[in-house]
């Protein structure tokens, strides 16, 4: 009975040290995320043959565990950690499923892109690794569905990198667990082709959008940008959103915002950023992608050994124009038309003075680099709706960071995995709720999902036990012709 009622005093996201999780003993706490907690542990009976990873689910009997042993179980990479066992640990609350993986010391991709200083030529290196990774996932028929940064590790010994957290992933023919229409993910790292869906089918109840190698590759060219510039691309343009506006943000190059990133580099993490799926698979499959950033490190120049930060960028490099780009680059992208002439070099330049010298005095003008550049962090909250559980390995729960500087944003479409608002969003369907499915909570119409109970995901509302989805109005074409003038 004391054992029980001890037991029953554990939460499955704060268990102390010496605490059994099955035939493992639990060393420290080092993460924590949406579903499930990781710890540090070692073997009972062997101690000396650790550490390894515990992820522990912080809702009891949890299908996203099932899922994730079973891809791991499939995907063989040495950028993937290994998964040893998993299983439920007994509690009065509820079975709480466990998965014990490698345990990966590492940085973060982003800390270890503050703190090492990487050069162009140690960061293709490591994007070709988790491009490899992903390549391993997608031939088994699987997909990550959230890569970025907080889920690549990077081994500070030797550089290599690990793709960690695959609790969003998915397994072709595997049920369905999540609320429609976006799966599991992270808001900035979503594809065009999601966007575009999750805009275009708001309003119907039941459409999903199915993940797919490219939607990957893109992440991991979002992941990329963020790294070696410190900010996100612009949010893709979808008709009919305020972001379609004639003064939308375009993709900036990196090299634009920061002189240090190699050519080679540069017009890679424009490929994985193309606005069509098959312009980043290349030959249509990740195995492509990896093999062209291999090439760039084995080919690259002397550019590709400047550290992307920490120390100045030479001159020379820093007032090399951006070089024209053939094939797989973003239609968003802005890049020289044609080569500048002298005398339009020079009223270039005079801008710039004036521009830095009126920046100045206000104090609005960001500089692209702090000795090579500034890494930017991201707001809080664009990274905190993750899609999986946390990373293996995680050094420490996530705290609130600086905004140094401005990251470009839009307003997603509602539907954000939080409590249900006291108040309907703009252009919300109101009572009279007459369609079939709907119900009045609120002062507005809601779908309520039958197969998903709490905790919802990213794409649904929370409330009273139950999930539920915004209803709109359909937005039917325009009857009339488009004007023909010019």
């Amino acid at each position: 009975m004391e054992t029980q009622r001890a037991l029953k005093d554990l939460g499955p996201a704060s268990l102390p040290p010496g605490t059994e999780v099955g035939s493992w003993r639990v060393l420290e706490l080092r993460g924590r995320g949406n579903y499930g907690a990781v710890y540090r542990v070692e073997p009972l009976g062997d101690p000396g043959s650790g550490p390894f990873a515990l992820k522990l689910a912080t809702h009891p009997v949890d299908p996203r565990f099932d899922r994730e042993a079973e891809l791991l179980s499939r995907v063989q990479h040495p950028a993937v950690p290994r998964i040893h066992a998993h299983g439920l640990w007994a509690h009065p609350a509820g079975p709480f499923p466990f998965l014990v993986m490698d345990w990966v010391e590492g940085q973060p991709l982003y800390d270890w892109g503050r703190e090492q200083h990487p050069t162009s030529r140690q960061v293709l290196r490591l994007l070709a690794q988790v491009a490899r990774a992903l390549e391993a996932t997608h031939a088994v028929e699987a997909v990550h569905r959230d890569v970025k940064g907080d889920n690549v590790l990077v081994r500070v010994s030797d550089g290599q990198a690990f793709l960690t957290d695959f609790g969003a992933g998915y397994i072709r023919g595997a049920p369905t667990l999540t609320a429609p229409p976006l799966p599991p993910g992270t808001p900035p790292y979503r594809s065009p082709e999601a966007v575009r869906f999750q805009w275009g089918y708001r309003s119907h109840p039941t459409a999903r959008y199915e993940a797919q190698p490219a939607d990957d590759v893109f992440a991991l060219g979002v992941t990329a940008y963020r790294l070696v510039t410190g900010s996100y691309p612009p949010p893709p343009r979808v008709e009919g959103m305020d972001i379609q506006d004639d003064d939308a943000m375009p993709l900036v190059p990196p090299r634009l915002r920061n002189p240090a990133v190699c050519q080679e580099l540069d017009a890679l993490i424009l490929r994985m950023l193309a606005e069509h799926p098959e312009e980043r698979l290349g030959q249509g499959s990740t195995l492509a992608v990896a093999l062209a950033l291999e090439e760039a490190v084995r080919t690259s120049g002397p550019h590709a050994d400047v550290p992307l930060s920490g120390s100045a960028v030479p001159p020379a490099i820093a007032t090399q124009a951006t070089p024209r780009l053939t094939g797989h680059v973003s239609s968003r992208t802005t890049e020289p038309r044609d080569e500048p002439s002298p005398v339009r070099w020079v009223w270039f330049a005079m801008a710039v003075v004036c521009l830095s010298l009126m920046s100045a005095a206000t104090g609005w003008f960001l500089r692209p680099t702090q000795d090579a550049m500034t890494y930017a962090e991201a707001t809080p909250l664009q990274e905190a709706r993750d899609g999986g559980t946390v990373s293996v390995g995680d050094a420490a729960v996530a705290a609130p960071v600086t905004i140094l500087a401005p990251v470009p944003s839009f307003t997603a479409p509602p539907g954000l995995g939080l409590p249900l608002p006291e108040r309907p969003f703009p252009g919300q369907r109101k009572p009279p709720c007459n369609r079939k499915g709907e119900i009045e909570l609120r002062g507005g119409c809601w779908y309520e999902l039958a197969r998903v109970k709490s905790p919802c995901d990213e794409d649904a509302y929370d409330y009273k036990g139950a999930c539920y989805l915004p209803s709109f109005p359909v937005q039917r074409a325009p009857t009339s012709a488009p004007s023909t003038s010019p």
